[in-house]
């Protein structure tokens, strides 16, 4: 075997991407390092600008982290302590502790099984009389589907903030996050499919009172200084990670197509496989591919199947093993096991494979080969 075809295969690879940007990355970190400004300023201000443009809306409110643009987000929309906001069962923790961080309560509503998104006729079930938002999310890199989701809070009188740590340049009917919803949020982690070196968020919105609202909230709730209209918090993204992604930015679009290349692939070696089921790209969708998820439908458990890849250095993931209503600390919610079957049955399926956009095709097929040999055809 070459050592191409031995070597270890993995959900990202930063490294690679380093050495592409290197040079580039190096001279945002040295201008940021020799301007003396290192909260906020000009490169944070390029970003909210650009990257709003891109997702169609005129506002984009930079903050530190991720989670920060959820809680933030919630708060610049309207919702309060003692509301309700419906969300998804299955996906990363952070789209319900959100909620539950300002003092509201989440409520949550099970997903489409051939998706995993929030399926609006459930989030309708799911809605009680203290209900004030819908928080969506957009899983995977593929978006929910908002103009039912839209046409569902209108019909309510709800807010909608979007949660699109994973769709970073998707489309569902023409569409990006934030453009149907209040506000929409996305997440620089550096694994994402546009990511900082350390952490890093951003609020999009269309509405100006949004936006205002929000960058009150990420800087002490001060609209100037030493004037602080209500509590806020320190979520002021740094300026070093608005020039890496200043630096990165400009090669999402070509590194997305890659990454839908490369699941098109594993679609094409995965067709007709029983026991390796693709989850499925919902029609008129843009799909990002954050993730490339398949559930596993064989003999051996997904869990037995991910341990032995990784005996052949293939490394996969699992997003997510635990869905939100079965962790420890959602007891208080009200929730058990049982209550949300698609999700629970995902949660033991779910296989997400390497789809980064450094791979080449030849390492898609080995995992592929490798991966349909255990699980069976």
């Amino acid at each position: 075997m070459t050592a191409i075809a031995t070597r270890p295969i993995a959900p990202v690879d930063l490294a690679a991407e380093r050495a592409e940007l290197g040079v580039a990355l190096e001279e945002a970190v040295l201008r940021v390092l020799r301007s003396g400004t290192y909260i906020l300023g000009p490169e944070v201000e390029k970003l909210e600008k650009d990257f709003a443009a891109y997702c169609n809306v005129p506002h984009g409110i930079a903050v530190a982290t991720g989670t920060d643009a959820l809680i933030l987000g919630l708060l610049a929309v309207g919702v309060k302590r003692g509301d309700s906001v419906v969300t998804s069962p299955f996906t990363f923790f952070a789209s319900a502790s959100c909620i539950a961080w300002i003092g509201a309560t989440p409520k949550l509503a099970d997903v489409d099984p051939d998706t995993a998104l929030l399926d609006p006729k459930k989030a309708e079930a799911a809605i009680d009389g203290k209900t004030s938002c819908i928080l969506p999310v957009h899983l995977y890199g593929q978006l929910a589907d908002m103009r039912a989701i839209r046409a569902l809070a209108d019909k309510r009188s709800l807010k909608i903030l979007e949660d699109g740590a994973q769709c970073h340049g998707a489309k569902r009917d023409g569409v990006s996050c934030g453009e149907l919803g209040d506000a929409g949020t996305y997440s620089f982690y550096p694994t994402k499919n546009l990511g900082a070196c350390g952490e890093g968020g951003l609020i999009v919105t269309k509405h100006a009172d949004i936006a205002t609202r929000a960058k009150r909230l990420r800087d002490h709730g001060s609209p100037q200084k030493y004037v602080h209209a209500e509590l806020g918090t320190n979520s002021r993204l740094q300026a070093f990670q608005g020039a890496v992604l200043n630096v990165k930015f400009p090669h999402l679009e070509r590194w997305n197509v890659r990454r839908r290349e490369l699941a098109a692939r594993y679609d094409k070696n995965f067709a007709g496989s029983k026991s390796v089921l693709p989850l499925k790209l919902a029609a008129n969708s843009v799909h990002v591919y954050h993730q490339y998820t398949v559930k596993i439908r064989a003999n051996r458990s997904r869990d037995e199947v991910l341990k032995l890849l990784g005996e052949q250095k293939i490394f996969c993931g699992v997003h997510y093993p635990t869905p939100v209503h079965l962790q420890p600390v959602a007891k208080s919610w009200g929730y058990g096991p049982g209550d949300f079957p698609i999700s629970e049955a995902l949660s033991r399926e779910v296989l997400c494979l390497p789809v980064h956009p450094f791979l080449t095709d030849a390492e898609i097929d080995r995992v592929s080969e490798s991966l349909l040999a255990l699980a069976g055809a």
